[in-house]
């Protein structure tokens, strides 16, 4: 198959976080001329590979004309993400930033003649009453744990499904991700998520360890280099229709936390209580992806060796983690 990232000029927007920095080595392998934009420092290494490195806010539309301009591809990897108490106590901040991204990074890859666009959704566009199939997205509503994020990327689905229709834009990709986790994930106490967040606290001892829930919620975890090798599929591919990036496997947040404790990085083991009076979200949340393995996408890390990775990049990164942007507290 023709290689058609050879000697192409590619944005990734929100590059430098866990998705973006294996997505930019998988480009660069692959003849691209890469440039990032992102609120977030550039690492050394990243900085070797990219043409150009522009330290912009997103949700400015005129910052998003400047960088894509010249460009012949553009992928999308900007959104807030956070915990479920952030979700809840930033609603007004989570819809709107990730309504801007989308609306605004769009707008200017349209009028700046970008050939191909991938949009990063999210599973929490899904209800909890269907399978979550691709088709059955606009069968239910997003889950109350999700709504506003889940109602926003939505909305930014939606503006790629218009924008191909009015203007003609053939190029239009979006993936929708499970809950993506690997290096350089957020570990911000503040708003990380559940893998970042236990992993810090295992790695700082804390003793006994309470977990929200009485652990079995069931969650689908995937690899962030995964996540970036099927972005490339896709695009590369010209899978036009939104398609799901998971393991398509359910994991009961009791089986992290044991694969993590149990992971040879670990050496002090908590004891765990499991706390059923505080909130932890929707029973059941995995992916069907079969629609993706029909593609040759396929998640091809096990839990417990993306786990190790994880693991082994924060404790020799500890210092840096607290560092990266965090837009609840700019």
């Amino acid at each position: 198959m023709k290689n058609i990232f050879k000697n192409k000029s590619i944005l990734i927007a929100g590059g430098t976080g866990m998705v973006g920095l294996p997505l930019t080595e998988k480009l660069k392998d692959l003849g691209a001329k890469i440039y990032v934009a992102s609120l977030d420092k550039i690492t050394k290494q990243q900085m070797k590979i990219v043409k150009k490195f522009y330290k912009l806010d997103l949700i400015n539309v005129q910052n998003c004309i400047k960088v894509t301009k010249n460009k012949d591809y553009v992928f999308n990897l900007l959104g807030v993400t956070g915990s479920p108490k952030i979700n809840y106590s930033n609603p007004g901040s989570f819809m709107m930033s990730n309504l801007y991204c989308a609306v605004n990074l769009l707008y200017a890859s349209q009028i700046n003649n970008v050939k191909r666009y991938l949009y990063t959704s999210t599973y929490g566009v899904y209800g909890k009453k269907l399978k979550m199939s691709e088709n059955n997205v606009w069968k239910d509503f997003p889950s109350e744990h999700d709504k506003y994020a889940g109602w926003a990327k939505r909305m930014g689905e939606l503006q790629v499904e218009a924008y191909a229709k009015e203007f003609n834009f053939e190029g239009l990709y979006i993936v929708r991700p499970a809950n993506i986790y690997g290096p350089n994930l957020n570990f911000n106490p503040k708003n990380s998520m559940v893998v970042a967040s236990l992993i810090k606290r295992i790695c700082d001892n804390e003793n006994p360890l309470t977990v929200w829930g009485d652990g079995s919620n069931i969650r689908d975890f995937v690899f962030c280099d995964d996540v970036a090798s099927a972005m490339i599929k896709v695009v590369k591919k010209n899978i036009t229709k939104p398609i799901n990036i998971g393991s398509g496997k359910g994991t009961s947040i009791k089986k992290l936390v044991s694969t993590i404790i149990n992971s040879k990085y670990i050496k002090n083991k908590p004891n765990i209580i499991f706390d059923k009076k505080k909130k932890s979200g929707d029973k059941k949340r995995v992916l069907d992806t079969s629609f993706a393995e029909s593609k040759g996408i396929k998640n091809n890390t096990k839990l417990d060796n993306g786990i190790d990775k994880t693991l082994k990049w924060y404790q020799s990164n500890k210092n840096e983690v607290n560092k990266k942007f965090n837009y609840f507290s700019k």
